[in-house]
């Protein structure tokens, strides 16, 4: 069996684990079309990766994600296929069905990410964090790896979004009293608390850099203009996805046009590709940048 191949095994299998009704091996083995040495297999590899096995008093296997004890209220995957079901078959337009939803809409929060994620670990994480969103619970983050220092410490957060790309969470610091970004693979592991989220939060806005604004640029965008050599182009998508839709071809030549709430990403895309990208503006972004070489 190849990577690929193994892949969409593990995929599956984390899919029938999540899905009621709970099987036994030898029923896990039919639906995969495989063995019983490879299911044993497939399952010791998610439980080296953090996730955990149950097994009932008749063998079943399930996934626990640690959130069951936040989601009694939600409905469950014979409720979402009724639900949806209903609401194909109708065009009444009715509060109730604008209610149904919502309901649905939190459930799906819920399915795991296998198809969209490729790697299993990461799609955990963002599943503890939908539910910490959705229950409005506090969360702590494990042993968090800062950028800056790299150290590693826990960070007691509470959860307010993640951005649309999944790579960041946004989130309230509660040691630090601010709103704070967290990139979502130095993240080790997530712990939902008992403790209910304090107040009522909006995020500030995030660049795709993923800076939000500080003091000096508080409540601001800044237009900036890049040209991007072959190199930075596909480094700048391949980091940014987000950043695909302000990049266009002019008579040639590659340009990134976008807007941001702080030089501190951007310019560090820009320090780290010499020669591969030009400031076209603001002059104010080349002040910023000019300081930072002088600075090394």
């Amino acid at each position: 069996m190849n990577t690929q191949q193994k892949l969409y095994k593990i995929f599956q299998l984390i899919r029938l684990l999540n899905t009621p009704p709970a099987m036994d091996v030898p029923q896990l083995v039919r639906r995969l079309d495989s063995s019983k040495s490879r299911i044993y297999e497939h399952l010791q590899l998610l439980e080296k990766l953090g996730y955990k096995i149950k097994t009932d008093n008749k063998h079943r296997k399930s996934l626990e994600l640690g959130v069951s004890k936040f989601t009694s209220g939600l409905l469950d995957s014979q409720d979402l296929e009724l639900i949806q079901e209903s609401l194909q078959q109708t065009r009444i337009k009715n509060p109730l069905r604008t209610k149904l939803l919502h309901k649905l809409n939190a459930n799906l929060s819920l399915i795991p990410l296998a198809d969209a994620l490729p790697q299993l670990h990461a799609s955990r994480i963002i599943q503890l964090i939908r539910v910490g969103i959705e229950s409005q619970r506090q969360m702590m983050l494990r042993n968090y790896r800062s950028m800056t220092s790299n150290n590693m410490e826990d960070r007691h957060i509470e959860p307010l979004e993640l951005t649309k790309d999944f790579r960041y969470l946004i989130a309230w610091d509660l040691k630090k009293n601010g709103q704070r970004q967290f990139k979502l693979e130095r993240i080790e592991d997530v712990d939902l608390l008992d403790e209910k989220i304090q107040g009522k939060r909006i995020s500030s806005p995030m660049d795709l850099f993923g800076l939000t604004s500080d003091d000096e640029m508080e409540h601001q965008w800044h237009d900036v203009k890049l040209k991007l050599t072959s190199t930075a182009h596909h480094l700048l998508i391949e980091e940014f996805p987000l950043s695909r839709q302000y990049i266009k071809r002019v008579k040639g030549v590659t340009i990134f046009e976008g807007r941001v709430r702080h030089w501190k990403g951007v310019g560090r895309f820009c320090l780290g590709l010499p020669g591969e990208v030009e400031v076209l503006g603001p002059e104010e972004f080349r002040r910023y940048l000019n300081g930072k070489v002088e600075a090394f």
